[in-house]
């Protein structure tokens, strides 16, 4: 059988073009750093008296270890794809693929989820700071976001349109942007004090500083720091990781993709971790941890008492620190800019997968044809567009993309299934693990550093999971949205098992791209 009826073609047609410092801040912006001016609401609401800067520290060596049971990974099948080429060839086709279309949509719903944090949180609050209330409520409106929404996608569409390099200069300008305003808003709250926090919010707020903390005591919030709801938020903020791996999904379009993967996986959760750290540790220094605590606590209780438009986000918050404007636009710009950086990073990583999928057949070899001028995915990137757009509507005028509540769970079963195929990697497929680099063949006395790494990202994976569908995340478990997010797998099984039943009536079994690796 010829190798060109194997896969969509000979070579794949892209081209490595993407440092590992690219790749890195691809990484952390997939992650969105500014995301945790939203999460650092929910995690205190969720376990009142956890310590968020300690968090963020427990948190950077689970997801070391996550990131380099993927760097070794990655390492023995450097290919566009990422998961879904190595659990393909180790376990079976149908689980790579069908794992990868529940990432697939998870991914484009999160940035369906975007479009109105950047409306709502990010654009409308910079328009009332500036006094104009009527165009921040119809900024805030579900259609202007849709328009927008669409706007942007076509946006992403031309951006990532012009091939890799010019969409990883898009991310350094994000990144950039991000960081202006990480730095604007540390440095204001490094230079107050609670005091003076508390004056100003008292006279801009409508309510009262000192009051807030008691009525919150009052109602059953712990006084200080419990070590208990601390380790317990842990999983939230480990939550907030989650991307850092990133990188492996284009592998194929990354220089010294063996050495680059740990630069850019250590290297971001390293920088991530800092900038979480950070984050939370100069609210604490500014406002006072246990006006934060107070606050997330009365407006998740919804206590009469809390009179803010918007729950207690740290960006919402951070305005009562200052009143110079320069800062206040710039820590809220940088919010709007995460939220599109993002968005645009499950773009790019979107055309991957579909890209690999087409390369080995699995859906239309059409989807897999190459811009030359750009060495872009073109037909994958309009699939995408499409699919984000129609995504987009049912997030912004239906309540179908409520049910991706759960999506964390339906992530952590994904990678459960890549640790599991990592662990027996070694055995299952020992002609390739055999060639692959000698960082990927370590062991640990007798047994392959890769396979214990596999078994604690299982581990974690499992615990996470979990987690994230107890009730002190979800309130009561919905059968109707487990069910949904269960059925999310049997979408890819049911487009793999098709496809194996057309190529097979063909003469051309499509189990054949899956005996082994793509060509470069």
């Amino acid at each position: 059988m010829e190798e060109k009826r194997i896969f969509a073609r000979p070579a794949s047609g892209l081209i490595r073009a993407v440092s590992a410092w690219d790749a890195m801040i691809y990484n952390v912006v997939f992650m969105a750093p500014t995301a945790i001016f939203v999460y650092g609401f929910f995690a205190l609401a969720l376990f009142p008296g956890a310590d968020l800067p300690t968090t963020a520290l427990i948190s950077i060596p689970l997801a070391v270890t996550v990131g380099l049971f993927y760097a070794l990974y990655s390492a023995a099948m450097p290919r566009s794809g990422g998961d879904y080429i190595w659990v393909s060839r180790v376990l079976h086709p149908v689980l790579g693929f069908m794992n990868n279309v529940v990432l697939f949509l998870i991914l484009l719903s999160i940035a369906g989820s975007y479009m109105p944090w950047f409306t709502q949180w990010g654009i409308a609050p910079i328009l009332h700071y500036f006094g104009q209330a009527d165009t921040a409520a119809l900024v805030s409106s579900n259609e202007f976001t849709f328009a927008w929404a669409v706007l942007y996608w076509l946006i992403c569409a031309a951006i990532v349109s012009r091939g890799v390099k010019a969409t990883h200069y898009a991310f350094w300008i994000f990144f950039a942007l991000i960081l202006v305003g990480v730095i604007a808003y540390v440095g204001t709250f490094l230079s107050t004090n609670p005091t003076q926090y508390a004056a100003s919010f008292d006279t801009l707020s409508g309510m009262n500083y000192s009051n807030a903390i008691q009525t919150a005591l009052k109602s059953g919030l712990p006084a200080g720091f419990a070590s208990s709801a601390t380790l317990l938020a842990v999983a939230f903020t480990y939550l907030n990781f989650i991307g850092f791996n990133a990188s492996v999904y284009y592998a194929g379009e990354i220089k010294e993709v063996r050495k680059s993967q740990f630069i850019a996986i250590i290297g971001s959760i390293l920088v991530f971790g800092f900038i979480t750290w950070l984050l939370y540790e100069a609210a604490y220094i500014g406002m006072g941890s246990q006006f934060l605590g107070a606050m997330a606590y009365l407006a998740a209780t919804g206590d009469p008492s809390y009179q803010l438009s918007l729950p207690p986000f740290l960006h919402v918050l951070f305005q009562y620190a200052t009143s110079n404007p320069a800062a206040i636009f710039l820590t809220l710009f940088a919010f709007s800019m995460m939220t599109l950086s993002s968005s645009l990073t499950y773009i790019f990583i979107g055309v991957r997968f579909i890209f690999a999928w087409s390369f080995d057949r699995v859906v239309p070899t059409t989807l897999a044809k190459i811009d030359r001028k750009h060495n872009s995915p073109y037909m994958a990137l309009i699939a995408v567009t499409i699919i984000a757009i129609i995504l987009q509507a049912l997030w912004s005028f239906t309540p179908l993309l409520g049910y991706f509540a759960y999506a964390v769970f339906g992530y952590m079963i994904m990678q459960s299934i890549v640790a599991i195929s990592g662990m027996v990697f070694p055995w299952r497929r020992r002609d390739i693990f055999e060639v692959s680099p000698s960082v990927t063949k370590t062991k640990v006395g007798p047994v392959p550093a890769i396979s214990i790494l596999g078994f604690l990202t299982l581990l974690i994976s499992i615990w996470l999971g979990y987690a994230s569908i107890s009730p002190a995340f979800v309130g009561s478990l919905n059968p109707t949205i487990v069910t949904f997010t269960l059925g999310l797998f049997v979408i890819g099984i049911v487009i793999y098992v098709v496809s194996s039943a057309y190529h097979r009536s063909r003469g051309i079994p499509l189990e054949l791209s899956f005996k082994e690796l793509p060509p470069e």
